[in-house]
């Protein structure tokens, strides 16, 4: 299903504003100049008890200070606003259910399937659990949101507009919807369950299992995919799609969610200073806005510098003059489906459990809908969790689901147990991190962070550390990979593993710590964890790097973010030359049919031979463009035939699947000779590796000379793979791209360099996942931190300020974050002083 749902809003709004838009997007500049404000002046606000100032730098980046808390957050909830605010009205109406009331009825699917797991809950929980003293600044920020909404009236950012919507008023609650929504694309999991019954509905469960490989030193996943045998699991992909519908709809407003993030800590006895280094690169979509942006708060109780979500006044990633912490995901299964066998007694829906049969909860939904009456939805739950199917089958075309739980025997439901339903204090943490002295006030600040899944690597001016935050359930069986059943009760969780318990190291003896979604744990002890990680490429090439330095700077760790030398292209090479693989492949390009693909395939193999190609994915690189072309028909050679056509439900799953993980096209390049997908189904013979991988020679050679020229000292990466900031508004109304899109521009990278341009293997070549900011903290350094993020402050395509740290940002260059007076007053030189209002 097209993205059309958050799109189309915002199209039969444009054309309510045919006049101006035909004048060109200059004049409609001109139209909406006034929602920028001037970033110097005085303003009087109501709430404020003294004068507050808002900074601001040539970038636009604010730093807010105040005599107190609440003071603080009402002129960050003011800065924030001005500069996110379509941006925080998506994001918590997404987190509450409530995209219908601004986009009317197209949107009710997505608000129903997101009640349903519950995205709204966790918001009302983890308010109560707030003290009054965490609730108050809460209270305060809403209040300069609202402030700023309504000295706005009629001069809001384009989209309000454009979209023909008004922003509702902020609650306080409204920042904890933000936070939980933001968390949402740290679980991943159930994606894959799903897609694994989709796939194994079309061949199988044993041969299901060889998509969804773990790391490359385990083995297929086979007993778990054994334990749903001898069950009719027909009728998975209407639920599937209605699930892909959601996804596109949510990258929209949230981005697609996937892994990918770096981050390291250096000791002192590595650095020129002898104090401690930090560098994190947070990998998200390629989006304008950014799905990050920077503030500096300072207040007596509060002085933190960093990355925020638009929505949550808090710094989520920064330094505070005596911590610095980074973030990437864990890669942590906290989703779980459980199936449950329905049944009908004395007129109601049950689910079996143990020889019983419990009754279903429910709980009644209230939709209100932009220009039509309120609608109502019973959601229904199970022991596990909110049964998936009306609300997956309501999103989904075609007819009803097998799976669709209805009041009639041997019907299987689809229950969602999800740790975010068990979730309250992350918040807490994340204040409490804030104002941390030291490592172990940051770790016990940490203990508080539930439900989001993150390695958290910091430092202090002494030392270094790494703490695995998030609630891990402890299943009584099987790894939670694959849906299990949820009538034995064999399968359940018996609560979390404790904090204490959770992986954490501090000052090892190596002098540095590194992750990158990678598994960070011995195989033996990885699976209480998960069962889905990032490949080791990343991980393995920031180590390597990190160990020939012996006095490093600051510098050193930008020049390893910017390092684009893929360790799956030096394996590539590998597979191809070396051994006797390497023999076998040459006897497979000999026995091509035709002398023009042979000598096709001869070519493509000398241009990626290591005496032609470093391994580095240069944008202007020939062999680079080479080895993108021959992963995309190596995993279109080895798969296509069973999963396809591309369109089905199943090559969709395995091709999203694929972008969450470790994966089966990168397992069956590095090995898997015994595996069944070597063979073409669609020809008489029976292939093996070696025939494949000729094959995907000839035809990424052959796709160059058709996209690129005949000559090969023309080909470049950066002509097939590009950096292309657009939004939603413009990939709908194309006219606009020159008010809301920035690029392309040539990339190189790939998912595997440590300054990864993530692309779907096997689909296109469209970079769609980068580092959305790069951070760097020097102990050693009179101000030690720098930050930039990958596109602009402000959210507002009229502001100068939307996209002008791209140019930064694609020249891997940082940015300062002062803390020392003169020199914040020296760089945030446009000053907006707040007042208290006086009648």
């Amino acid at each position: 299903m097209k993205n059309t749902l958050v799109r189309r809003p915002f199209f039969f709004a444009l054309l309510g504003l045919a006049g101006i838009l035909l004048s060109g997007c200059a004049v409609l500049k001109l139209y909406f100049r006034s929602s920028v404000d001037r970033p110097d002046g005085t303003l009087s606000l109501p709430g404020l008890k003294e004068e507050a100032v808002i900074r601001r730098d040539d970038l636009g980046i604010p730093y807010i200070e105040a005599k107190n808390e609440g003071d603080l957050m009402l002129a960050a909830g003011y800065a924030m606003a001005s500069d996110r605010l379509w941006q925080m009205t998506l994001f918590k109406m997404a987190a509450q259910g409530r995209l219908a009331e601004l986009f009317g009825k197209k949107m009710l699917p997505i608000d129903i399937y997101l009640r349903t797991i519950g995205t709204n809950l966790f918001t009302e929980r983890a308010y109560a659990a707030l003290s009054p003293e965490l609730k108050n600044p809460l209270q305060c920020f809403a209040e300069g949101v609202n402030e700023y909404v309504s000295l706005h009236r009629g001069k809001l950012p384009p989209e309000f507009s454009l979209a023909g919507v008004e922003p509702p008023p902020w609650q306080p609650e409204d920042c904890l919807s933000v936070f939980g929504i933001a968390n949402l694309g740290l679980s991943v999991n159930l994606t894959e369950e799903l897609s694994f019954l989709a796939l194994a509905e079309r061949v199988g469960l044993e041969k299901a299992a060889w998509l969804f490989p773990v790391h490359p030193d385990e083995e297929i996943p086979f007993t778990e995919a054994r334990k749903l045998s001898g069950l009719e699991l027909s009728g998975s992909a209407p639920l599937l799609t209605g699930l892909a519908a959601v996804s596109d709809a949510l990258a929209g407003v949230l981005g697609r969610g996937a892994p990918a993030s770096n981050n390291w800590a250096l000791a002192g006895s590595r650095t020129r200073s002898g104090r401690p280094l930090v560098a994190n690169d947070t990998h998200l979509d390629l989006t304008i806005p950014s799905m990050w942006m920077i503030m500096h708060l300072k207040s007596p109780e509060y002085d933190t510098a960093g990355v925020m979500i638009p929505g949550v006044p808090l710094v989520n990633l920064g330094f505070n003059g005596r911590v610095a912490w980074g973030a990437t995901m864990v890669m942590a299964d906290s989703q779980d489906i459980f199936l449950e066998k329905l049944r009908t007694e004395n007129g109601k829906t049950c689910a079996e459990y143990r020889g019983g049969c419990e009754p279903l909860a429910e709980k009644v939904e209230t939709f209100r809908v932009k220009g039509r009456a309120p609608e109502t939805r019973v959601i229904r739950s199970t022991r596990h969790g909110p049964l998936l199917n009306e609300a997956l089958a309501g999103i989904a075309s075609g007819p009803k689901s097998p799976l669709t739980p209805t009041p009639v025997d041997s019907r299987l439901g689809l229950a969602l147990r999800w740790s975010q339903a068990d979730g309250e204090t992350g918040p807490r943490g994340l204040s409490r991190l804030g104002i941390a002295r030291n490592l172990e006030e940051a770790r016990q600040a940490m203990s508080d962070i539930d439900i989001a899944y993150l390695n958290m690597v910091y430092a202090d001016t002494e030392g270094i550390a790494w703490q695995a935050t998030g609630q891990y359930p402890k299943r009584l069986k099987g790894l939670g990979l694959f849906p299990s059943p949820g009538w034995t009760g064999e399968y359940d969780w018996d609560g979390y593993l404790p904090f204490p318990e959770q992986p954490h190291s501090e000052n090892p003896p190596e002098g540095f710590l590194v992750t990158a979604n990678n598994r960070t744990l011995p195989r033996e002890e990885s699976s209480r964890y998960g069962s889905t990680w990032i490949g080791p490429e990343r991980a393995d090439r920031v180590r390597a790097l990190i160990s020939r330095l012996k006095a490093a700077t600051a510098g050193d760790m930008m020049a390893i973010q910017a390092d684009q030398l893929s360790l799956m292209a030096d394996k590539t090479q590998k597979v191809l030359f070396s051994g006797s693989l390497a023999e076998a492949v040459m006897k497979a390009i000999d026995a091509l049919p035709e002398a023009a693909r042979r000598k096709e395939a001869l070519a493509a193999r000398e241009l990626l031979s290591p005496g032609r190609f470093d391994a580095v994915m240069r944008a202007d690189s020939a062999s680079a463009a080479l080895l993108g072309a021959f992963h995309h028909f190596l995993t279109r050679n080895i798969f296509l035939d069973e999963l396809g056509p591309e369109e089905s439900a199943a090559w969709q799953a395995f091709i999203k699947t694929n972008s969450l993980s470790y994966n089966a096209p990168e397992d069956h390049l590095l090995g898997r000779e015994e595996s069944p997908f070597w063979d073409d189904i669609t020809t008489p013979r029976k292939e093996t590796k070696p025939d494949i991988l000729a094959r995907s020679l000839a035809d990424a050679y052959h796709f160059l000379v058709q996209r690129l020229g005949k000559n090969p000292a023309r080909w470049e990466w950066g002509k097939l793979h590009t950096y292309h900031w657009q939004s939603e508004v413009s990939a709908e109304a194309g006219f606009l791209g020159p008010l809301f899109d920035r690029g392309p521009f040539p990339a190189g990278g790939d998912y595997h360099t440590v300054n990864v341009t993530g692309y779907d293997w096997g689909k296109d070549f469209r970079v769609w996942i980068i580092p959305a900011m790069r951070f760097v903290v020097d102990f050693g350094l009179e101000e030690p931190a720098f930050l930039v993020i990958s596109s602009g402050q402000s959210g507002n395509p009229v502001s100068e300020h939307y996209a002008d740290m791209i140019p930064l940002w694609l020249q891997v260059k940082n940015y300062p974050l002062p803390f020392r007076r003169e020199n914040v007053l020296r760089q945030y030189n446009h000053v907006l002083v707040l007042k208290p209002y006086s009648k």
